[in-house]
């Protein structure tokens, strides 16, 4: 028998692939949900949560128990690693580049502005 959640199919009971996998596509679909403006992600989190919920409901305790540990540690361990949208560091050049350019703007505004009114 299998059920599905959010287009994922699960086993009744799943095997842990298929609950690492839904993990990872609820991670991707919070990601994705973050530059929606007309979602409120609680609310958004709060409706995955309940799907889950749901369906654990018709899993024994000893699976339900098993089927959590696996979906939440799999989720800490996405949010540790690096994130799909985390900026790369900057790179040391476009600091040097942006304080060349800053440096530039200010010699004009000296020589537009302060030169005149000193003379």
């Amino acid at each position: 028998m299998t059920t599905t959640i959010d287009g994922f199919s699960l086993d009744l009971p799943p095997i842990k692939a298929q609950i690492i996998g839904l993990a990872q596509l609820h991670r991707k679909q919070l990601d994705e949900a973050i530059y929606h403006n007309e979602l409120r992600l609680g609310d958004f989190c709060l409706a995955q949560r309940k799907r889950v919920y749901d369906y654990t409901r018709e899993l024994n305790e000893e699976q339900r128990a098993d089927f959590y540990q696996t979906y939440n540690s799999e989720l800490q361990r996405l949010a540790i690693d690096e994130s799909p949208h985390q900026h790369e560091n900057e790179n040391p050049a476009n600091v040097k580049v942006m304080i060349g350019v800053l440096v530039v703007i200010a010699i004009v505004l000296y020589f537009v502005f302060l030169a005149p009114v000193l003379h």
